[in-house]
């Protein structure tokens, strides 16, 4: 059965230092870090946020500056949110390499917000990053312990870029649509017999049941 007509992305307005917002979507592969969102003069700009006990911090790559306070970032942040599944979203998010975006175009479709788009860093060898790519450039920046990071072009190839996916379930999905039914128990195993041995004494007749013959020995 198809997937209903794909939701709008949902995103969780946050003031820097409140309570972390339920259902964030995690960056591939990571623990701590989730895909933020920020707008400069109307300009969206996507970067990271992370828990930190229990209250929301976020970093931004603006220009040559990484911008983190809320007085730096003159208000509220967004977080991105996904709760449900692919039958009550008609979408589920896949992460995927960035020179694969132009594969199955009919089922997935780019996150982004105008020109800007989330694009994860995941093999720095510092550890990874969440920054954006400006569409219109190509140019990707990144920020990260007061700095900012310039990729672009072909070194963007092997980064992920997160798609909203509208064909199925996820893989390994357990929803009561996807969930694979376990296969048959297969045949009982062989039963295992217990050794049997006769007690016998010197001189008795010998025995007319079946022996156990040694190896190779008549």
């Amino acid at each position: 059965m198809p997937n209903p007509p794909p939701k709008e992305d949902t995103w969780a307005f946050q003031k820097i230092g409140t309570a972390f917002p339920p259902n964030p979507v995690k960056c591939l592969g990571q623990q701590n870090m989730y895909v933020a969102l920020w707008y400069k003069h109307g300009k969206p700009i996507h970067g990271r946020s992370w828990n930190n006990g229990g209250v929301v911090e976020c970093s931004f790559p603006y220009k040559n500056a990484e911008l983190r306070t809320a007085q730096q970032l003159e208000g509220n942040i967004q977080v991105l949110q996904y709760t449900g599944d692919h039958n009550t979203q008609g979408f589920w998010y896949e992460w995927i390499m960035y020179k694969d975006r132009f594969e199955k175009t009919e089922a997935r479709q780019l996150l982004r917000c105008g020109d800007s788009f989330p694009i994860l860093w995941k093999d720095r060898p510092e550890g990874a990053l969440l920054g954006y790519v400006d569409n219109k450039t190509e140019i990707a920046l990144f920020s990260c312990d007061g700095k900012v990071y310039e990729r672009k072009g072909g070194e963007l190839n092997n980064m992920f870029i997160i798609m909203r996916n509208t064909v199925g379930g996820p893989p390994h999905c357990e929803c009561s649509k996807c969930r694979v039914a376990p296969p048959p128990p297969g045949p009982p195993p062989p039963r295992v017999m217990i050794d049997e041995w006769m007690d016998l004494r010197a001189g008795d007749p010998w025995p007319t049941r079946a022996l156990v013959k040694a190896l190779n020995k008549s």
